[in-house]
């Protein structure tokens, strides 16, 4: 929308510097809208690159390559990503249906932990990039590095700049200093922008354990603890002698569950509940299962 009223030139060059269409998998309808834009785009089989020969061959094209995501929280390579000793094969069938490949692209999962999947993948890269050139006199000139960038959800992440200390060490040693980088930080971006605020709505005591209702849960900001396998620890804003106690959103499934050992003290109905470091998903996989809308957003600049 920010761009829709660029002059055409300007919007085009934008599009170029800014945007890769990094899903492997695209719709046709999709591909025939972007067509037009001239867009970078993925993909890791043959199927696609039928697809994009068709309905975008415009398109400038990456392969993405299947990379180590040992450690990750969350693993990406049993859905997407060509084999490594496929890659060459993938990028000389585009070439010869006229496509244009630019580079490769990868990711090593979301929230990664473990920086040797980086050096892996780094290492895979730069061995197909020389194959390609020796094989077919071709030279790749951008590599998309992914995310997967650690948020320091606890004191054992690692910092990033000991990550990024690496990557500049590789990036020396195995691409010439002319390769465009890319990189697709989204969690690492906003994951400590935002601190969810829940109020309870109800408590009890079961099995001799205190209990509490609150007016989100996995359904809403906290989803991330279902498909992200993310733990967002409910912390209270008030003091008072903490005891090991359950907290439950606010809808009618047994799974709307957060945590069965938070360290609360004794909480009273509209008392406030917060989690932090819960920017990344959370709200943008909200639902309104049960009739709950998701939780509203409060946008505080300082």
């Amino acid at each position: 929308e920010n761009i829709r009223h660029m002059p055409d030139k300007e919007r085009q060059d934008w599009i170029w510097d800014k945007i890769i269409y990094a899903n492997t998998i695209k719709p046709v309808e999709t591909l025939e809208a972007l067509d037009q834009y001239k867009p970078l785009v993925t993909y890791d089989n043959s199927e696609e690159l039928k697809k994009i020969k068709r309905h975008a061959p415009n398109a400038g094209l990456v392969l993405r390559i299947r990379v180590p995501n040992t450690g990750s929280m969350v693993e990406l390579s049993s859905k997407f990503g060509a084999h490594p000793g496929e890659a060459v094969d993938l990028i000389e069938q585009a070439f010869a249906m006229g496509l244009e490949v630019e580079g490769l692209s990868f990711h090593v999962g979301s929230q990664c932990t473990n920086f040797n999947n980086y050096i892996q993948a780094l290492q895979l890269s730069a061995n197909i990039m020389r194959e390609v050139e020796s094989r077919l006199g071709r030279r790749l000139i951008i590599l998309d590095i992914g995310g997967g960038f650690p948020v320091k959800y606890d004191p054992k992440v690692k910092a990033f700049k000991t990550l990024a200390k690496k990557l500049n060490s590789e990036f020396a040693r195995l691409f010439p200093p002319d390769i465009h980088l890319l990189a697709e930080p989204g969690r690492f971006m906003v994951a400590d922008a935002c601190t969810a605020v829940a109020k309870v709505v109800g408590k009890a005591m079961r099995d001799d354990k205190p209990c509490y209702y609150i007016n989100d849960g996995v359904y809403h900001t906290f989803s991330g603890q279902i498909f992200d396998h993310c733990n967002y620890p409910v912390k209270a804003f008030k003091d008072g002698e903490k005891r090991i106690s359950a907290v439950f959103g606010p809808t009618c499934d047994a799974l709307d569950t957060l945590t069965l050992s938070a360290e609360l003290p004794d909480l009273e109905i509209h008392d406030l509940v917060y989690a932090e470091n819960i920017g990344a998903y959370s709200h943008a996989s909200s639902t309104y299962f049960n009739g709950f809308p998701p939780a509203k957003i409060v946008h505080i600049n300082q």
